[in-house]
């Protein structure tokens, strides 16, 4: 069995989304980690309109301060995108829009790039949709085969997508898909509103789970660790049982976390480090 390192923790900018992209790199620098996941979102990167830094630049902005690119996530929840809709000439705009950040994620030289399964409209027939949304992840995942990338495929709750909110549903997308260039990343959040566990999901999709959002929550709500009641033991537990040797995302979303960011998910990273039993310390290449 192999041990879990808390090297493994990757920081993510959304909730930084009202500071620069500066203020992020330096704040993960100084907190110790090494890796980021970069949602791509303005005002720090966002690439059909180039807000902020070039590709090529922001990768050797996160590479002076001794940190890598572990995955791309294009906003998709709030920025009108969805890949299952009904409208042709939308859809294939939501398509071109995903296909053009796997082309950024593979400039940005991350492995992976985030995405999920759209939404269909609620009184409109949910089977349409979903081969709507099969039909473009199929189109995406031969755009990523192409940059080597792989797509990480996330499970999202049930007011974000009528498709893919829970363990059957993934099952059925990842048989449906069934590509290398198409694995799943698993959040800790929908995992628990649904009531199941982490354990679950391995044991139902093992090797296809290639990236985790380790979130704290009520089951819900994106919490920084210690403000919820998850089942951090449980979770590091399954991790370390199933070998999982991935980037494992801290990712808050609750918006009481915008004005002081760090103190946030420094306060989080501190749990973590006491159930790890490691410390994440600054990084030595550190700017800040």
């Amino acid at each position: 069995m192999r041990k879990l390192q808390i090297t493994q923790l990757a920081a993510m900018n959304m909730h930084y989304s009202r500071y620069s992209i500066d203020a992020f790199l330096d704040s993960a620098a100084r907190l110790g980690f090494t890796q980021l996941e970069l949602w791509g979102g303005a005002p720090h990167f966002f690439y059909p309109t180039q807000c902020g830094p070039s590709a090529a630049a922001l990768r050797r902005m996160a590479a002076d301060r001794g940190l890598t690119i572990a995955c791309v996530t294009p906003e998709q929840c709030i920025y009108p995108y969805n890949i299952a809709s009904a409208q042709d000439d939308f859809r294939q705009a939501s398509v071109d829009y995903f296909c053009g950040w796997i082309r950024q994620a593979a400039e940005l030289e991350a492995p992976k790039m985030l995405c999920g399964p759209g939404w269909g409209l609620l009184d409109q027939p949910v089977e349409q949709a979903w081969r709507y949304a099969v039909d473009s992840l199929e189109k995406m995942t031969r755009e990523a085969q192409k940059r080597g990338v792989t797509l990480a495929f996330e499970i999202l709750l049930p007011n974000e997508s009528n498709l893919v909110n829970d363990l059957a549903s993934t099952c059925r997308m990842m048989k449906e898909i069934d590509d290398p260039h198409l694995m799943c990343c698993i959040d800790t959040v929908p995992v628990c509103r649904e009531g199941k566990t982490l354990e679950d999901y391995f044991a139902a999709l093992g090797q296809r789970i290639v990236h985790i959002h380790l979130n704290d929550g009520t089951p819900t709500g994106h919490l920084t660790w210690g403000d919820g009641d998850q089942p951090l033991r449980e979770h590091l537990d399954t991790l370390e049982r199933w070998d999982y040797a991935g980037a494992i995302t801290l990712e808050l979303g609750a918006g009481r976390y915008y004005q002081q960011p760090e103190e946030h998910l420094e306060r989080g990273l501190r749990v973590l480090e006491t159930a790890f039993g490691q410390k994440l310390g600054p990084c030595p290449s550190s700017k800040a």
